[in-house]
Order: structure tokens, then C-alpha cells, then sequence
């Protein structure tokens, strides 16, 4: 009783001053409205050993300037029971998110008695106390609430659905998956990031629906739900492999490029399928994407450059030139390949790409059998001296006369233009 003495001095006890019909005690009051923080300190405690019904004291001293005469008084009331949650309910109202804080405090603390009011409360006019309902009801993990929480997803406020977003990654609910995707549409970015997130936290099960939501609705959408699914990460990786195969196009498109942001090996084999597909766009994905798994995607590039159609090939030589020195070992190999359309297209490439590394590999070929080789070899080596600063020797002086013209090109000489190779 040392609390309780305190405030009321010391030879009284808690009997003598239990609530009435009227209010409550005066220096109760006094002390919580005028009092030091010690006072109101010493006053929450007291109307803690008094029990009873003091809960408006309480509910008022939620909104004091110290957080722990705030956390004192959500402790109280979170004793009381039923008769502190209609005063709690409309404390959601307040727009300081402190005090809404220490609000939603006492009311998790109540517990069940809380339920059947923070459920009607789902549809109350106030959007303050909607999205505090719809926070406590998850938190609490409530099971009856998901339909009025899913049903929030399309309240008219930003921050009623996004805390609706939030309270339901706490269950493991499919039903709501379907209208979480819907909410990557909405205007708000906070409010489609809560979505994302939850949709990442409910697991394999959203993954599907992602994965057909990428061939619905604006560019813009398609990409946020791409967002999503890259997000999820590895578990997705099988399902997007499938979905390379599906008959929608963007379907395909989207796929191929979340597999690249992901990153796993284990979709190269798929990717370079891809490169047969009907769609420019799907291709070009699926390029973009191998470079973006780099290195271990190399050895698989390097054999469809080397055995591929001309699209194939096309498309894995524009690969390897985006993954640049990394794919020079492998390229310098092909240049001893028996085909002379694999030397010369590699000759083309290890221009382009520019490594400096290559150049002995490259001259060599300046005496291959096949003038097409050493025309590319040629125009390779200058390319990539060019690119790395390397000066070329003077020329020698020109002592040709009309009696002695000097030696006439080889008909087989590199050509004169020097202009840098389009890769097609």
C-alpha cells in the first residue's frame, strides 16, 4: 500500500476511497492533472491497488508528455478488462502515434474481451481507428478477422491499407493473396511495398498467382509484380523456368528477366532456349539475363555461339560481348576451331569485346588458311589496338615510281576501312 499511501496520505486505505456514483477521488484527479511526474507517477499506481473502474485517469493520462507515465497508465488499464475498451477503442482516434502506440498496448494487453469491439471498429468512420483496429486485430493474430481485413485492402484511405497489408502477412491465409496482388496497383508506393513484402512472407503459395499476374494489366503493373516474385527469390526460380514455356508473351518476356535479377545457374539451360523464341522481346530478355548470371553461364553461351542457328548465335555473341573479358579464355579457344565460320565469327567478336589478351591469338590468324578469317583477325587486331592505346610502327617511306610502281596489294589484303563491326 506504500503507492497508495503516498497519494493519500499515511493512515489511509484503499477502502476508503473506492469510486462512487459521483466520480473518483479528488486528489486521484488532482495529482494525475496538476501533479509532478513523480505524482502522476506515484497517482497511476495508486488507482492500480484501488482497482475498480478508474479508467478514465487512465485513459487520459495515455496523452501525458513522459512516455512513462504513457507506459504506466497502458499497464493499468490493461488490468481493468472490458470496461477500459470502449474508452481505448476511441483513444484510436488520436493522430499522435505515441499515444495511439501505448493505446494499442492496453488493448492487446485486455485481450479477448478486446475482439468483438476492435472487429466492429474495422468499419468505423474514423480511418485512425480503423487502421488501429486492423494493426491490434494482427498483432493478436485473431483468425474471425481476416475477411474485414481483407476487405480493408480497399479501404478508401492509403494507411487503412496498408496497415491492412502489413496485419495480414501475420496469417497464413490464401485467400488473401489474390487481392494483395490487386494492391500493386495502387497509387500509393508504401502502400504496394507492404503488399510485396507481404506476398514474399506467405511463401510458395503466391508465387503461381504472381506468376500469371505478369501477363495482366500496364507495363507499369507487370513490373511491380516482378518486384515481387524477384523478392521471393530461389523458390520461385523452378516455377519462372516453366513459365518460359507459357504461351503469353509477356509472361515469357517478364520471366526470363526475373531469373536474371534472381541469378541461379539452374536457369541457364532454359534462358538459352529462349533464344528460339518467336519474340524479339523474349530473346532480348533472355540475353540480358545470362549476362546478369554471368560467369557460370559462359561455357553455355560459348557452345550455343559455337552450334547454334544464326538467331541463336546472334544472340549468344551479343551475350559474350556484354560479359566482355570474361568470355575471352573460351573465345580464344574457338579460334583453332576446324570450322572456318566459327573462326571468323570469333575473330569478330574477340574485336568487339577488346581484350588486349588476345592479340597474339588474333595475329596468329593473320596466316590463316581462309581469307575471310584473316581479313577478321586483321580488323580485329587494329580494333583492338585502337581501344588499348597501342601505336602502330611508322610507315615506311614511299619510294614507288612510274618506272617502279611497287608491289600491288594482295588481292586478299584487309580492306581499308577500319570502321568498327556491327556484331550482325
Amino acid at each position: 500500500m506504500g503507492l497508495f499511501k503516498s497519494i493519500f496520505g499515511g493512515g489511509a486505505e484503499p477502502e476508503d476511497y473506492q469510486i462512487g456514483a459521483v466520480g473518483i477521488s479528488d486528489k486521484v484527479q488532482k495529482a494525475l492533472a496538476y501533479g509532478d511526474v513523480d505524482d502522476r507517477w506515484n497517482a497511476i499506481r495508486a488507482v492500480g491497488e484501488l482497482g475498480g473502474t478508474f479508467v478514465d485517469p487512465l485513459v487520459n493520462a495515455l496523452k501525458d508528455d513522459f512516455w512513462i507515465i504513457r507506459r504506466g497508465a497502458s499497464d493499468m488499464l490493461g488490468r481493468m478488462g472490458p470496461a477500459a475498451v470502449p474508452p481505448l477503442v476511441a483513444m484510436l482516434a488520436e493522430e499522435d502515434e505515441a499515444v495511439r502506440r501505448e493505446t494499442e498496448r492496453a488493448l492487446i494487453l485486455i485481450g479477448e474481451p478486446s475482439i468483438e469491439p476492435l472487429q466492429k471498429a474495422l468499419t468505423d468512420e474514423n480511418p485512425h481507428i480503423r487502421r488501429g483496429a486492423i494493426e491490434i486485430l494482427g498483432l493478436m493474430r485473431v483468425p474471425q478477422a481476416v475477411p474485414g481485413i481483407i476487405r480493408a485492402l480497399s479501404d478508401e484511405k492509403p494507411l487503412v491499407r496498408q496497415e491492412a497489408a502489413i496485419a495480414l502477412r501475420r496469417y497464413d491465409d490464401a485467400s488473401s493473396i489474390p487481392p494483395l496482388i490487386g494492391l500493386l496497383r495502387d497509387d500509393y508506393g508504401y502502400v504496394r511495398m507492404a503488399a510485396v513484402e507481404t506476398l514474399c512472407l506467405l511463401g510458395t503459395r503466391s508465387i503461381e498467382p504472381l506468376i500469371q499476374a505478369l501477363g495482366e494489366g500496364t507495363e507499369e503493373y507487370q513490373q511491380r509484380v516482378s518486384l515481387a516474385l524477384v523478392s521471393i527469390g530461389y523458390p520461385a526460380v523452378d516455377s519462372l523456368i516453366t513459365a518460359l514455356g507459357n504461351e503469353n508473351v509477356d509472361i515469357r518476356r517478364h520471366s526470363a528477366n526475373i531469373l536474371g535479377r534472381i541469378g541461379d545457374p539452374k536457369a541457364t539451360a532454359a534462358l538459352i532456349r529462349c533464344f528460339e523464341d518467336r519474340e524479339k522481346s523474349v530473346r532480348r530478355e533472355a540475353t540480358r539475363a545470362l549476362t546478369d548470371i554471368c560467369d557460370p553461364a559462359i561455357p553455355s553461351l560459348v557452345r550455343a555461339f559455337h552450334d547454334g542457328d544464326q538467331v541463336v548465335r546472334n544472340c549468344a555473341m551479343e551475350a559474350l560481348w556484354i560479359l566482355g573479358t570474361r568470355s575471352t579464355p573460351p573465345l580464344l579457344e574457338l579460334l583453332e576451331d576446324p570450322n572456318p565460320d566459327v573462326r571468323r565469327r570469333t575473330a569478330i567478336l574477340l574485336g568487339e569485346i577488346g581484350d588486349k589478351s588476345s592479340l597474339e591469338a588474333l595475329s596468329r590468324k593473320l596466316t590463316d588458311e581462309n581469307p575471310a578469317v584473316r581479313r577478321e583477325a586483321f580488323e580485329g587486331v587494329e580494333m583492338i589496338k585502337q581501344k588499348c592505346g597501342i601505336s602502330r610502327p611508322p610507315p615506311e617511306k614511299n619510294t614507288a615510281t612510274r618506272e617502279n610502281p611497287g608491289n600491288p596489294p594482295d588481292e586478299m589484303d584487309p580492306p581499308g576501312d577500319k570502321n568498327k563491326k556491327s556484331l550482325w
